[in-house]
């Protein structure tokens, strides 16, 4: 995952970063934490996108993005696509293929 990480007092400490080019914006450039799980839960509760490598096989490592920078979702069914090549009126191009009904439209 694209984090600084040091160590201080033999614990690891992150601070997130988001993955979006020109991005500068972080977590929060004041406050460390000892606990990833603790960072990965707050960021999400202010908004960031963190896509899990495992849930993605296209992404090389997890990544993560800022309210800022959020990729698309598909308004069907809510995946979101690392490369959003081929979508049309919010659709992912699975959810057109498979004809599905766009509610959103």
């Amino acid at each position: 995952m694209a984090r600084i990480k040091e160590t201080f007092d033999s614990r690891a400490w992150f601070m997130l970063e988001c993955d979006d080019p020109d991005c500068e914006r972080r977590f929060d450039d004041g406050q460390w934490y000892a606990y990833e799980d603790d960072l990965l839960a707050d960021a999400k509760d202010d908004g960031w996108q963190i896509l899990y490598r495992d849930e993605h096989p296209e992404l090389e490592r997890d990544m993560q993005y800022c309210p800022a920078h959020r990729l698309p979702e598909c308004s069907t069914c809510t995946n979101i696509m690392a490369d959003p090549a081929g979508w049309k009126d919010g659709q992912c191009p699975e959810c057109i293929k498979e004809e599905i009904p766009n509610e959103r439209s």
